[in-house]
């Protein structure tokens, strides 16, 4: 006689969704993305504070910050623009499919 065949998938089937530990799973998830949330509300609040201070005693400091943070950020934009351009001729294969070596 046969024996019947098991389900060996990785698909689980609706009785281990619904189980009790799929339900503490979904719990702690969710818990987790609340408290990521919460956590990059609070890390915006605090740079908005050490902005708020540092301006007060240095006027003009946010406007200088933001400058430096554009700049810096146009450059490494630039950085990771050539990257991948040098990464891409040297990764792709000549436009005819031969391959010439190099003499050095």
């Amino acid at each position: 006689m046969p024996k019947p065949e098991t389900n060996t998938s990785g698909e689980p089937n609706f009785t281990d969704l619904n189980s009790p530990a799929s339900a503490e799973i979904k719990q702690l998830i969710s818990n987790l993305q609340q408290s990521h949330h919460l956590r990059s509300k609070m890390m915006n609040l605090e740079a908005w504070a050490l902005a708020e201070t540092m301006d007060h005693f240095l006027p003009g400091f946010w406007s200088r910050f933001l400058d430096n943070r554009r700049t810096a950020m146009k450059q490494f934009l630039e950085r990771k623009r050539t990257e991948r351009s040098s990464q891409a001729a040297t990764t792709n294969p000549p436009a005819d499919g031969i391959d010439i070596p190099q003499n050095p």
